[in-house]
């Protein structure tokens, strides 16, 4: 069976730009009709241009196809096996994606549940800053240790710290950084170094709290009046209750939301109770 250019495209519903793009490639061949001066495509025409099609679907790169084309079998499987490994790896991360986009859905429903105080024990996270107190942190070391964070984890977090040597001296600050469950540690293939701290798993008293995003905002804001926002009906859950912060305080940015007008950050706050 001989076909046109025009035939192959209307029988695989692509442009015949694309025909002529596959065939440049070499997955089709064409024969010029000495007598008509058409250019015709056979069956075999037809097979390679589905071929290339569903392989492109399966995930192999043009480059990978026309590496392919001289293949034998032992490197055809070989390449198979792979793209398989590549596939189980991209399935993997997904997964883990899924899962933290599931944790976060699942917090943003339990807002308003989680304006009442629970006792029960956080996760244990690997913590690196960018930020303490009002100065920015540059070390080489530690931003290239941040990067890995944002870059390798599907589930960082971005949090923030409030030293409890800070609140027993008097004085309120929030560091900032990117944390990881404890967990991934070894499956992301993450290390630690001298600016990576770890954040044990403890009994907490946790809640949602809100601030807004807007740094703007919060500087109109004094300590006082950030401590309370952030830390108010904890500190008096744990005054009615004769608990006492056991460590530093840690508080998970979920996510951002308009309330009132005004862009507000909603975090989930563990205190660490004795």
């Amino acid at each position: 069976m001989k076909y046109k250019i025009s035939d192959l495209a209307k029988i695989l519903d692509i442009s015949t730009n694309t025909v002529r793009r596959y065939e440049e490639k070499g997955y089709i061949q064409s024969v010029r009709d000495e007598s008509s001066g058409y250019r015709y495509y056979d069956d075999e025409g037809v097979f390679g241009i589905i071929n290339a099609k569903l392989m492109r679907k399966h995930g192999f790169t043009h480059e990978e196809l026309e590496e392919m084309m001289n293949y034998d079998i032992e490197q055809m499987m070989e390449c198979y096996d792979k793209k398989l490994k590549e596939m189980d790896e991209k399935i993997a991360y997904m997964t883990n994606v899924r899962h933290r986009i599931k944790d976060d859905l699942l917090l943003m429903k339990k807002v308003k549940t989680y304006e009442e105080l629970n006792i029960s024990k956080n996760v244990a996270f690997l913590m690196v800053l960018y930020k303490k107190e009002n100065k920015i942190l540059t070390e080489n070391k530690r931003l290239k240790m941040a990067q890995e964070f944002l870059y390798k984890s599907p589930e960082v977090q971005r949090v923030y710290v409030i030293r409890k040597e800070n609140i027993d001296k008097g004085h309120f600050s929030m560091d900032m950084g990117w944390a990881i469950k404890e967990m991934h540690i070894e499956p992301y293939g993450m290390e630690e170094n001298e600016y990576t701290e770890r954040y044990a798993s403890r009994l907490s008293l946790m809640g949602m709290v809100t601030l807004p995003i807007s740094q703007k905002d919060i500087d109109t804001m004094s300590d006082e009046m950030i401590k309370e926002r952030l830390l108010g009906k904890h500190l008096r859950y744990m005054e009615e209750h004769n608990f006492k912060i056991a460590g530093d305080i840690i508080a998970i940015i979920i996510t951002s939301a308009i309330e009132n007008g005004q862009e507000m950050q909603y975090l989930l706050l563990s205190v660490p109770i004795e």
